[in-house]
């Protein structure tokens, strides 16, 4: 008992962690959401698999690293860990996912004009 009381502040720190994770993963749902945003069914799906993957990944962090004992404070510390990502560094994740994804593009593009794209997908 005395050695699960000393390593609180470890559950604290790792479900921080895992929190913030999954506000990454949040931002990455909602830029899918801004590109579809016509389309409800996607919206709807993908804030399903959001909820199950960040419940996934809040159980494992909770089995793995917290000796599996439910404690409220790993709950809100988890929810803490997204909203400080939402607030803190939202932003800089937002345009570095664009980024990549406008390089990823203009390759695309780039590989599409050549000849070899042609033959391969005629």
């Amino acid at each position: 008992m005395l050695y699960e009381t000393l390593l609180q502040f470890k559950m604290l720190l790792v479900m921080l962690y895992f929190g913030i994770t999954c506000g990454i993963l949040l931002t990455i749902k909602n830029l899918m959401c801004k590109t579809v945003k016509q389309n409800k069914v996607v919206v709807i799906l993908t804030d399903v698999l959001f909820c199950i993957v960040s419940t996934f990944v809040f159980l494992y962090a909770e089995t793995t690293f917290c000796y599996g004992e439910f404690r409220l404070f790993k709950l809100l510390s988890f929810c803490l860990g997204i909203f400080i990502e939402q607030i803190s560094i939202n932003n800089l994740v937002e345009k570095f996912l664009k980024l990549i994804y406008n390089l990823f593009v203009r390759i695309f593009y780039k590989v599409k004009k050549t000849k070899l794209y042609k033959k391969i997908f005629k």
